[in-house]
């Protein structure tokens, strides 16, 4: 695939980790036009998938689990499509745990790996929690449930913290990243790991207006080393199997994960809640279909306030165009959202037409004998782009 334009120094350091920049995307939305955008985009993303297909390199595993189930309004989920008593649904939470190859070793990623201690303190959280006073702790197994915890998980499939080489997020709402990539106070409980994450994304996440900070983990970022933060400017390949894709409208710096499995090309984005979002007409849940189809809609994008509404209905059109058809059901499209419309006890609970429930494909890897990497130099490199010295996998 071609590479973009970028300057050497930081091609070289993605290079060191396994990562090619693609410059698929890099000019399909400056058009003013919304439907040039959109036509653009789609053009963009089926080059994509053709270069993408004919390299043909499935990841070695991928593995999603059950993180916590919170509640959601209805309205931020589906907008006006449809509407209940109880103006909240669930949603489920996933970690999923990735395994590749790359030309720089077989390297393994968490995307959306949430510390659910330090995530409550997200002020829209502390908002939920408020009314139920004294009570609030004594009810959070029943009001978010916590299925397991990020590291009971890396223990259990027989990972140490040591072997993570990446984490990502869709986007950096309600995340608190200082536990796993370390602050001022507490050293990193990933070690070797660097965040992938979009320059857009971490610029907005380093100095935010007050309109955004209910949805952000206050202090989230603060104190990070920077040598851990890999700020990515443009969509990426991981090896010849993962892509970064930027998909911008939930927030400005939002990416969406491409994975090849044994099932096609998996799409995994907040963009949407549930198949539905992404395949409306097809929808069992009351008002959707008949929504999409008065207004005309190809999807209906989640979130009640969307930073970049239009960019966010073009990038689920993206997505749509990226992911293969779902094995299950070919009606809908191979599109995992990181956190899942789950129907859970309350009346009235809406389910998705079709759920995803946690997946597996292949088995994971786990290699001790790594091998300490040739560090690389560079003339007055970016503080972001001073790298330490980590194991590779052989």
């Amino acid at each position: 695939m071609s590479s973009s334009p970028l300057n050497l120094s930081y091609e070289m350091v993605l290079e060191r980790l396994g990562i090619r920049p693609i410059s698929h995307f890099s000019h399909s939305r400056e058009s003013l036009s919304p439907q040039e955008r959109l036509k653009q985009v789609q053009f963009q993303a089926k080059h994509f998938v053709e270069d993408f297909k004919m390299v043909n390199q499935q990841v070695e595993y991928l593995e999603t689990f059950d993180l916590i189930s919170v509640p959601y309004l209805v309205r931020s989920a589906f907008g006006n499509a449809t509407s209940l008593l109880n103006p909240y649904l669930y949603q489920t939470t996933r970690l999923m745990v990735i395994q590749f190859n790359t030309d720089a070793g077989t390297k393994t990623l968490l995307f959306s790996p949430c510390d659910i201690t330090g995530n409550v303190e997200t002020p829209h959280f502390q908002n939920m929690r408020r009314p139920f006073g004294r009570l609030k702790d004594l009810l959070q197994p029943i009001i978010a449930p916590v299925h397991n915890t990020v590291e009971e998980i890396i223990s259990r499939i027989g990972l140490k913290p040591e072997d993570i080489d990446f984490i990502c997020y869709d986007h950096l709402h309600t995340q608190d990243l200082r536990k796993w990539l370390g602050s001022f106070e507490k050293p990193a409980y990933f070690p070797n790991a660097k965040l992938l994450v979009m320059h857009q994304e971490w610029e907005t996440v380093k100095d935010l207006l007050p309109i955004q900070r209910n949805w952000h983990c206050p202090f989230g970022v603060e104190g990070i080393d920077p040598n851990k933060v890999i700020p990515l400017h443009s969509s990426i390949l991981l090896g010849d199997s993962l892509a970064l894709i930027h998909t911008p409208g939930y927030t400005q710096g939002s990416q969406s994960l491409v994975a090849n499995t044994e099932n096609g090309l998996l799409v995994c984005s907040h963009n949407g809640i549930s198949v539905d979002n992404y395949s409306p007409e097809y929808s069992t849940i009351y008002g959707l279909a008949d929504f999409a189809k008065e207004h005309d809609m190809a999807v209906i994008p989640n979130g009640a306030q969307p930073e970049l509404r239009l960019d966010q209905y073009i990038s689920m059109v993206l997505e749509k165009t990226i992911a293969d058809p779902h094995p299950d059901d070919p009606r809908f499209s191979y599109i995992m959202p990181s956190s899942e419309l789950s129907a859970r006890w309350q009346p009235f609970a809406l389910a998705p037409t079709l759920s995803f429930g946690e997946v597996k494909f292949g088995e994971i890897t786990v290699d001790r004998d790594a091998l300490d990497a040739t560090s690389l130099e560079f003339e007055t490199p970016p503080s972001y782009l001073k790298l330490e010295r980590e194991p590779l996998r052989s």
